[in-house]
């Protein structure tokens, strides 16, 4: 009983842990300590790459990642992180303002300062990078390869600069007569219009692919926390922006601890959760959830994940729910793990990339990790209604009980093909089947839905047999080694106490091949040498009861 009970625990354990979210180490040096002094001037691979204060990811159109960080913009490609814009050197003297081509020194290449959140148009390939410091947008060629350098221009905002650095302001217009304020989120919808978080503008800024500034929601330079259309809502710290559905987008309002949503086109502004200045981390609810310094966020499968200090928090909309998804919100640490089990620094920015990762950047460990959703892609699992004491002829129904989103296509196969479908098809389930030969069955399944795909076999899974012996007892008080074996196989009593009265050898179809009468004996020895290698049947009986063991001759 005990043993049954560790088993089950053991399952149990391993069943949660399958479907916690796993979170891993992507790329950099942890560096708490003096990130600002330690960098790339030259191409570095993932696991050796120093970042300050990294944030932005997104992908192009050819699935190159890009990363903004301190006052520079990295790609990565195949394993590797080239510098493609900003001036080099130190994190903390690196800052500037100057359209240009790549990378450089004082008078050469493009300069940014604290470039934050990150977009690619999907046709062409062109970034659209926020520069929050510089209060501009700013606009870098598509990447064609390592050896050709980018062009950054301003695509709107501030081209006019004060000690060499971009001129905030809040004035609405067209490329560079617009004025941002400390810019921090971006997103792209579907036409190629661009949605802006004007941190420090209290706002949400509309900019065309035309390079048309708009204020969509807030007033400029008014804060608070107010619902409400277009300036009379208004705002205390918009961060992180992500699209939520084809009409609205989601905010995270850092300074009020709120998550809130905006109406794409009429600029209606609503409370989704959290509570106005009453910050904490509290799950629950939507009325009873808190939020301590939302930032990034990113939307996956309709639910909304935002990074929140050192934690992760999902957000389930239908459900008006909010929980802990990744991380602690009490304990900090730089710790690969499973769900709440893992630990990070001070998560900022957060991507999707498409398929079942989200990316987070630290600005604590100067790192970026990966978090694996694990309830997207499909982990395959599947039950039969009958593995053991199956007689031939029988029907079997074999149940798909994969977890994940739905399966897009589900294929069984079934080795050797000596069955016939009864119900269902190998391509559906449930399926059943009634196998026509006695033997051991191999079982696979495998399921692929929008997230990904998996598959499980398990070999010798249902055995079928004339007689419907049972493989595996629930109980035994005798033993059989060693098993498998070149046919040669010793009985013998487990706790010495319960005499072995006879045994019979059975093969699969269900022909006995020895029968014998013992004289409670504590050990027997038999030999079946001469039979064909494959699996067989002991049935033992004792002065406990009767017993019926497998084995397998090699």
């Amino acid at each position: 009983m005990n043993i049954k009970k560790t088993i089950l625990l053991f399952l149990l354990f391993s069943s949660a842990s399958l479907m916690a979210q796993t979170v891993k180490q992507f790329a950099g040096i942890p560096n708490e300590v003096d990130p600002w002094a330690t960098y790339e001037n030259t191409t570095v691979a993932l696991t050796g790459a120093h970042f300050y204060q990294p944030e932005g990811i997104m992908w192009d159109k050819s699935g190159n990642m890009w990363i903004t960080e301190r006052n520079k913009i990295r790609v990565v490609i195949s394993g590797q992180v080239y510098n493609r814009a900003g001036k080099l050197g130190d994190g903390n003297g690196s800052q500037s303002y100057r359209n240009g081509t790549g990378t450089g020194g004082d008078f050469s290449g493009a300069h940014f300062f604290a470039p934050s959140s990150i977009v690619a148009d999907p046709s062409t390939g062109v970034l659209y990078i926020v520069d929050s410091e510089n209060h501009a947008i700013r606009k870098m060629d598509a990447f064609v390869n390592v050896g050709n350098g980018q062009v950054v221009s301003t695509f709107a905002g501030a081209d006019v600069q004060t000690n060499n650095i971009g001129l905030a302001g809040s004035a609405d217009g067209t490329g560079l007569n617009a004025r941002f304020n400390v810019p921090k989120g971006i997103v792209r919808d579907a036409s190629g219009n661009m949605y802006v978080t004007d941190w420090s503008n209290f706002t949400i800024r509309k900019v065309t692919s035309a390079g048309v500034v708009t204020t969509l929601a807030g007033k400029a330079g008014v804060t608070g926390f107010a619902d409400g259309t277009g300036t009379t809502a208004t705002f205390a710290g918009p961060y992180g922006i992500a699209q939520l559905d084809a009409n609205n987008l989601v905010v995270s309002d850092m300074d009020n601890g709120t998550i809130r949503t905006v109406h794409m086109t009429t600029g209606v502004v609503t409370t989704l959760c959290g509570k106005a200045e009453d910050w904490g981390y509290i799950d629950g609810n939507f009325a009873a959830a808190r939020f301590n310094t939302p930032r990034g966020l990113a939307v996956v499968d309709g639910k909304i994940y935002v990074c929140d200090g050192p934690s992760i928090r999902v957000i389930d909309v239908n459900a008006k729910t909010v929980s802990t998804f990744a991380g602690s919100t009490s304990l900090t640490g730089n710790t690969d793990g499973e769900g709440t089990a893992a630990r990070f620094g001070e998560l900022v920015g957060m991507a999707y990339d498409g398929k079942i990762s989200l990316y987070v950047t630290d600005h604590y460990y100067n790192v970026i990790k990966t978090v694996t959703i694990n309830s997207l892609a499909p982990i395959v699992n599947f039950s039969a209604s009958k593995t053991k004491a199956v007689v031939d002829a029988e029907i079997v129904t074999l149940t798909n009980t994969t977890t994940g989103k739905p399966a897009t296509s589900l294929k069984w196969t079934i080795n050797p093909a000596s069955y016939t479908i009864t119900t269902g098809t190998l391509t559906a389930a449930p399926l059943s089947v009634k196998f026509t030969s006695t033997g051991f069955y191999h079982v696979t399944l495998k399921v692929t839905n929008t997230y990904g795909k998996d598959s499980l076999t398990r070999n010798n899974y249902i055995s079928v047999s004339t007689v419907g012996i049972k493989e595996v007892p629930e109980s035994v008080s005798v033993g059989v080694y060693p098993n498998p074996s070149n046919g040669i196989f010793t009985l013998q009593s487990l706790y010495g106490n319960f005499p072995i009265q006879s045994y019979e050898v059975i093969d699969i179809t269900g022909k006995l091949l020895i029968s014998k009468t013992c004289n409670n004996s504590l050990t027997e020895t038999f030999d079946i040498s001469n039979a064909q290698s494959g699996f067989y049947f002991i049935r033992v009986k004792t002065s406990q009861g009767a017993n019926t063991l497998k084995l397998q001759k090699i």
